[in-house]
C-alpha cells in the first residue's frame, strides 16, 4: 500500500497540471457541452450500450493491438492529406463544384444506365468534338497520367 504522503504528492502534482491547463480543460468541456446539446453524446452512449462488446479484455486487446494502431495512423494520415488537399483553392473549388452538382451528375448517369444509347464509331468521333466531352477527356487523361506516376512510386 502506498504511503499517504506519496498520494498527496501525486494529487498535488495532478492539481498543478489541471490548473496550468485550465483553459484547455474549459475548452474541452465547452466542446462536450455542445456535443451533448446536439444529442451526439446520447447517440454515442446508445451505440456503446447497444453495439460494443461488454468484454473489457477484448476491448483492451483490440484498442491496444498493432492492427488498430496502424489502422488509426493510416486513417489519420489520410484525413490530414485530404485536409491538405482541400486547403488548395483549386482542389476545394473542384470538389465543391462536383458536390454541389452531384445530383445532376448522378441523375445523368442513372438516366444513361436505364436508357442506354448505341454509339457508332462515327457518333463517338462527333462526341469527341463536343467541348464538354473534350474538357472531360482531357481532365481524365491528365488524371490517369498523374495517377500512373504516383502509383509507380508506391512500393508493392
Amino acid at each position: 500500500m502506498e504511503r499517504p504522503e506519496m498520494l498527496n504528492d501525486e494529487m498535488e502534482e495532478l492539481l498543478v497540471k489541471v490548473l496550468e491547463n485550465a483553459d484547455v480543460i474549459n475548452s474541452m468541456v465547452g466542446v462536450v457541452e455542445k456535443l451533448k446539446a446536439a444529442g451526439i453524446i446520447d447517440l454515442m452512449t446508445s451505440i456503446v450500450n447497444d453495439y460494443l462488446p461488454t468484454d473489457v479484455d477484448f476491448l483492451g486487446k483490440f484498442f491496444s493491438s498493432k492492427e488498430f494502431t496502424m489502422s488509426l495512423m493510416k486513417t489519420f494520415n489520410v484525413l490530414i492529406s485530404v485536409m491538405g488537399a482541400m486547403g488548395s483553392e483549386k482542389n476545394s473549388d473542384i470538389v465543391k463544384g462536383l458536390m454541389f452538382n452531384s445530383e445532376n451528375v448522378t441523375d445523368g448517369m442513372m438516366d444513361a444506365v436505364h436508357n442506354p444509347k448505341k454509339y457508332s464509331p462515327f457518333k463517338i468521333g462527333k462526341l469527341l468534338s463536343d467541348e464538354d466531352i473534350m474538357v472531360t477527356m482531357s481532365a481524365l487523361v491528365a488524371l490517369m497520367k498523374s495517377m500512373g506516376q504516383i502509383l509507380r512510386k508506391i512500393t508493392p
